[in-house]
């Protein structure tokens, strides 16, 4: 699944749409998205499914199922996984692949993790024993103006507020900001990274480049909102931030043709302190 770097730095979250129905070859790329958003850093397989209004009545409303939130969205992309380590990181890396695709062609998404029907999403999905519905996402056309709720939610969450560069990649060590230009070549993948959606636009993510520059590392980190992050049951919220923070640097690295893949190191590579946790490496040499 190859996303130019441009489709990454503009896709906007779309909580109001036009109605209109996905048409056969929209549902074909939706449907190849899904298949092919593995495989996955960590080894686990979320499943996802598309669905339509008359599939599951209000749960692809947007009306009821989604508490309001999004408007006239014609279908939805709904998944489940079971609890294993790492498992939420690779849902929101296969999850945030679908979204990509899909904004490459032309259709909107947006991230609901809190604000859907839960209940109709697993009877829709039909769980199996252990499964979880971490997250879903509306799909289909934008609207020509957003609703009022849209604005109002877009505001709330500060969505075109981002951290500075300094907050989120550091070089070497954490004392030692890693500035854009010292980024070199691999400045646009950090900062598809910076552009990337999480949950209430916080942001947790921290990389830390090692090694030499024709062959550096990028080591990957969550910054915990312990409370945040557990407050919906059973689900970890800002590692699902952690995995859409991998697919948007690896599409980035993909579309800019430079090399490496995402490996978790048997040791931490560079000391951290509570409430960092490491997660991954991306091996570029």
């Amino acid at each position: 699944m190859n996303i130019a770097i441009e489709t990454i730095d503009s896709r906007t979250s779309v909580r109001s749409y036009s109605g209109l129905a996905l048409d056969s070859a929209d549902r074909r790329l939706l449907e190849r998205a899904m298949a092919e958003a593995g495989p996955c850093p960590f080894g686990t397989q979320p499943r996802f499914v598309l669905v339509e209004p008359e599939a599951v009545g209000e749960v692809a409303s947007g009306r009821i199922g989604t508490y309001g939130v999004i408007k006239n969205a014609p279908a939805f992309v709904i998944g489940a996984t079971r609890s294993a380590p790492f498992a939420f990181a690779d849902y929101g890396y296969a999850l945030e692949g679908v979204m990509l695709a899909a904004a490459a062609a032309g259709l909107g998404t947006c991230w609901l993790g809190g604000t859907f029907d839960r209940a109709g999403v697993a009877s829709a999905l039909r769980l199996g024993d252990g499964e979880i519905v971490p997250a879903v996402t509306p799909v289909g056309d934008p609207a020509e103006r957003r609703s009022f709720v849209d604005s109002a939610m877009r505001a709330l969450a500060g969505s075109k507020k981002r951290k500075g560069w300094s907050e989120l990649f550091f070089d070497g060590t954490w004392d030692r900001p890693l500035s854009e230009a010292d980024a070199g070549p691999w400045a646009r993948a950090l900062g598809a990274v910076r552009s990337g959606p999480s949950a209430s636009n916080k942001q947790p993510w921290r990389i830390v480049r090692t090694g030499p520059g024709t062959g550096p590392l990028f080591h990957l980190f969550l910054d915990e909102d312990r409370g945040y992050n557990n407050a919906i049951r059973g689900v970890r919220i800002q590692e699902i931030d952690i995995g859409v923070a991998m697919r948007h640097f690896e599409a980035a690295a993909r579309s800019l043709g430079l090399p490496g893949a995402w490996t978790r190191l048997e040791d931490a590579p560079v000391a951290y302190d509570d409430p960092l946790s490491y997660y991954s490496s991306w091996i570029s040499g």
